[in-house]
Order: C-alpha cells, then structure tokens, then sequence
C-alpha cells in the first residue's frame, strides 16, 4: 500500500480551513471561561518587549518572563491594595443607598422641571414613580460577594496564563509561522509584524489612558465631594475601554450620583450636577486634543461611523469583550482590506502597508480634531 506523503495545496487549505473553523467554534461555544486567557494573551503580548530587552542583557527566556512576570503581579497588587479596600467600602455604600439616591435624584429632576416649566414632563421620564423605579434599580444591583469572588478565579487564570504566554510566545509563535506555506511565508510575517506593531501601541496607549482618566476624575470628583468618587473614577477609568459608550456612561453615572446628593458648597442642585458635568467635559476635551495626540497618535485611523458600526457589532456578537476589542479589531481589518485591495490592483502590498505605518506616526499633534475623537470614540459625556 502506497501512502502520499504529500497533499494537495486544496487538499491543505480544505483541512486548514476546517481546524480554523473548529477552533472559533470552540471558542464560540467555551462562553465565560474565555475572556481570561484573551486579556492574557493581549497583556502578555504587550510586555514581550520587556522581556526580549531582558534576554538581550543575557538572561535566560524563563528568567526574564519570571522577572516581567513578577513586576506585573507586584503592579497589580500594589494597584488593588490602595484602590480595592477603598472601593469596595464605597460600592458597600452605593448598594445600601442606591434606590434613597434614585429617589432624591428622581425629586431634584422633578423640582428643576417644574422650575423650568416643563413639569408636565415628570410622569414621562419617570412614568413609574419614584418608589417603583428605586426598588427596580436597586434590584439590579449585582451582589457584591458573587462579583468579587468571580473576579479573584478569572485574575488567577489571567496571571497564570500570562505567564505561560510570556514564557512560550516564541514557540507559539514559530508554531504559528510553521502553518504558512513556504511560498507566502516572509509576506505574511511581515503583514502580522506592521499589524502587531500598531496593535501593541494601541493597546499600550488605552492602559495608560485608563490610569490616567481614573486618577484625574477620582481627584476631581473628591475636590467636588462627590460621594464615592474612587469607584467612580475607577469605574470611569475602565469604561474608557468602550469606545463611544464608555465615556458616556461613566458622565452619567457621576451626574446621577450627584443628582441625589445635596452640594456641600451651598449651591444649587442644578448647578452642581453641572460642575460634575462640566468637569467631565473638561477632562473630554483635553483628553481628545492634547493626551491622545500624545500618547496614542495616528495609530488607529477610522472615521467614526466605523467605529461605531465596530462597537455595536462586537457587543452583538462576544458581549463586553466584543465591545473593548472592536476597535483593534476594526483597525487589523483595515490593514488586511489595503493589502487585499493592492494585490487586487497589482501593487506591492508591502509598500502600500509601509506607507500607512508611516502615516499613522506622522504629526500626531497635527492631525484633525475629528480624527482624535474618532479614534478614541469621538463622545463625550
């Protein structure tokens, strides 16, 4: 019995297509338990460029992920132990005193409609009444033990498989290249190289955003005393990953929660939820003009409808993480389109692709306002 060593190059993109197939599947149906090991694998691939400087100055590949691996844990760490006990003291609160704070807010809003003329307009936003919303609000509230012991399983997963992929990446990643014919291999590694290195910037620059709008709104919203204003401004700092909606809740939230409180400084009701407003506007604007020029730059270039367009099909189809990684995502697609789109004209696609990473780092600071805040989800609160 003759046995062909070799398959056809049908017969391969016929099986290589079913085992890409099988793998979304399974993906697809593993649900829950995959959102850990995708974070791994983007912060992991972030800090690979840490642990390659390493193992130039000669350490060994586990040695220098072990180190990496290490200042994350201890970054992480340090990061929970100011911040958590603090926060979770203050979402103790908010849960106790939602529905009070729904109603003083749900009053207040009643109060500056009728000051406005507009009292007729009570029973349509609040067409429950205050008592029923404030206890179908407060019933959503997530129990608080439930969330916090999810979080610890799904951070242990995430650190162990961190580690796993700082340590292996580069088998992985030669595994990977083994799968790419001969023929089209340097082409398509040069491809993934340009795409992972926009990606890894993009990723780098939402991390540091999410610190930085944390900290400055949680500094605002003390200044302004408004209650629980670290786990606003945490929460703020965590929404800044959804692009569009993000930004817009987390306003939101803040104004609601001063809605229901009175102004410490004697002002009115009104004027001081529009203090909280205003302060969120502010930190919009300065973020969209002068911080993510800075930090981010040209790295994602998609006018805003596609971005919107991104945000709402990632929710449809992977829920929140769908959501977050939309715009990356989006982003790699648009790459591949121009290099699809050059081979289709006959052009070199790599100079097609060289000449969009030149034009991602040129001028930063120059480029339109409007493409600042399509790139950084181009709402404000």
């Amino acid at each position: 019995m003759v046995v062909e060593r070799r398959w056809a190059p049908l017969t391969k993109r016929i099986v290589l297509g079913v085992v890409v197939l099988a793998f979304l599947l399974l993906l697809w149906r593993a649900g829950e338990i995959v959102p850990p090991f995708v974070w791994a694998f983007v912060v992991g691939y972030v800090l690979l460029p840490a642990v390659s400087v390493l193992e130039k100055r000669g350490l060994r590949r586990g040695a220098a992920a072990a180190i990496v691996f290490l200042v994350l844990v201890a970054v992480i760490a340090g990061a929970l132990r100011l911040v958590l006990p603090v926060a979770i003291g203050q979402a103790h609160q908010l849960q106790r005193a939602f529905p009070e704070t729904v109603r003083n807010a749900q009053r207040t809003s009643a109060e500056i409609l009728r000051t406005l003329g507009l009292g007729d307009l009570t029973g349509v936003i609040f067409p429950g009444g205050t008592q029923e919303v404030a206890t179908r609000v407060g019933q959503m509230v997530v129990p608080l033990a439930q969330a916090l012991g999810r979080f610890a399983l799904e951070l242990l997963v995430f650190l162990i498989a961190v580690f796993f992929v700082l340590r292996d990446a580069p088998r992985l990643f030669a595994a990977v290249e083994g799968l790419v014919p001969r023929q089209q291999r340097a082409e398509v590694l040069h491809i993934g190289g340009q795409i992972g290195y926009l990606i890894r910037r993009y990723i780098r620059g939402q991390l540091i955003l999410v610190v930085l709008m944390a900290t400055v709104t949680g500094i605002g919203l003390s200044i302004l005393e408004v209650p629980y204003s670290v786990l606003l401004g945490s929460l703020t700092g965590v929404l800044e990953l959804i692009p569009i909606v993000g930004p817009i809740t987390a306003g939101a939230l803040a104004c609601l929660v001063a809605l229901g409180h009175s102004s410490p400084f004697g002002w009115t009701q009104l004027w001081y939820v529009g203090a909280v407003a205003i302060m969120y506007t502010v930190m919009r604007q300065v973020e969209d003009y002068v911080v993510v020029p800075l930090v981010i730059g040209r790295i994602v270039r998609l006018h805003p409808a596609v971005v919107i367009f991104s945000v709402l099909a990632g929710g449809a189809l992977f829920g929140l993480l769908g959501v977050i990684l939309a715009v990356p995502v989006a982003a790699t697609l648009r790459l591949l389109l121009i290099y699809v789109m050059a081979k289709l004209r006959d052009e070199d696609p790599l100079a097609q692709l060289t000449k969009e990473i030149a034009a991602s780092e040129d001028g930063a600071t120059e480029r339109p306002a409007a493409e600042a805040r399509a790139l950084h989800g181009g709402a404000r609160p």
